[in-house]
């Protein structure tokens, strides 16, 4: 076995889960993407957790943060805790909800300053100014598109628009951190002449699961809000994109801490 067909093996794999929650109907289908969803996070968590036990320094702060940021984010998918914290918290709720995303948020930062201190590559290579280029419009277009829905519900509850508001804009700050991380990140490991195809894995499963419901709203014309009503935990094709995207950040984690071991199997096998 190696990661490269670890890798593409898994992401066949991946569809089935995904296609599943879309498949299902009713309750069947909201209790699948309910367990499955906050489940992935959560063991992706403890895949970071083992990761981080292969390095020192900074990849190991790195990987530590990451496991924190996934435990977080994690937690905010189990439904039944959510719907605890609402009911006890009332008007509150929403300033829980933004409080505890840039917490999450945080502990991405670090993850990636760490990452950035690890690697020591300032450059993105040659695609590197096109592709932030095309992040950069990605990140204005989210935010204009959510400046009706924006206004919309600002008369009707100020403190829940900002606090909305806010969320997008925290996410389009993690898509211009994430993008260059990715960029430097495989620069680096190709200079060193090392595997960068599962971080690349990693980074993109999160970045895809942060954004991509902003192509879904534009797609949709639909706002988050009434998504997030009618769709989000209900077996709808974006509950299998969340899935399918998870899966990736678990299959890349396992592939990056399995590497090494699958590499010296593929020595031993030459050299016999």
């Amino acid at each position: 076995m190696t990661s490269g067909l670890f890798l593409r093996l898994s992401l066949t794999v991946a569809v089935i889960p995904a296609a599943i929650a879309v498949a299902l109907s009713g309750e069947a289908a909201a209790q699948y993407t309910k367990l499955v969803q906050p489940a992935l996070l959560l063991v992706s968590c403890l895949l970071s957790l083992w990761v981080a036990l292969m390095y020192r320094t900074d990849l190991r702060r790195a990987f530590l943060f990451l496991s924190a940021f996934l435990l977080l984010y994690g937690l905010v998918n189990i439904n039944p805790l959510v719907e605890q914290a609402q009911k006890a918290l009332g008007d509150d709720f929403l300033t829980l909800v933004i409080s505890w995303q840039v917490a999450d948020y945080f502990m991405l930062f670090l993850a990636c300053f760490f990452i950035l201190r690890a690697i020591g590559i300032t450059t993105m290579g040659k695609w590197g100014i096109p592709v932030m280029g095309i992040t950069l419009l990605l990140a204005v277009g989210v935010v204009a598109n959510g400046m009706a829905s924006f206004l919309d519900l600002l008369q009707v509850n100020t403190k829940a628009a900002v606090l909305v508001f806010l969320i997008r804009i925290c996410d389009v700050v993690v898509l211009l951190m994430l993008v260059p991380v990715l960029f430097l990140y495989v620069e680096g490991a190709r200079a060193k002449y090392q595997e960068s195809a599962t971080f690349a894995f990693v980074a993109f499963g999160i970045i895809a699961s942060l954004v991509f419901v902003y192509v879904y709203e534009l797609v949709k014309g639909q706002s988050i809000t009434q998504i997030a009503g009618a769709e989000y935990q209900k077996g709808s094709l974006l509950d299998g994109l969340y899935i399918f995207m998870y899966l990736m950040v678990a299959v890349g984690l396992y592939a990056h801490r399995k590497h090494q071991q699958w590499s010296l199997k593929k020595i031993d096998k030459l050299i016999a």
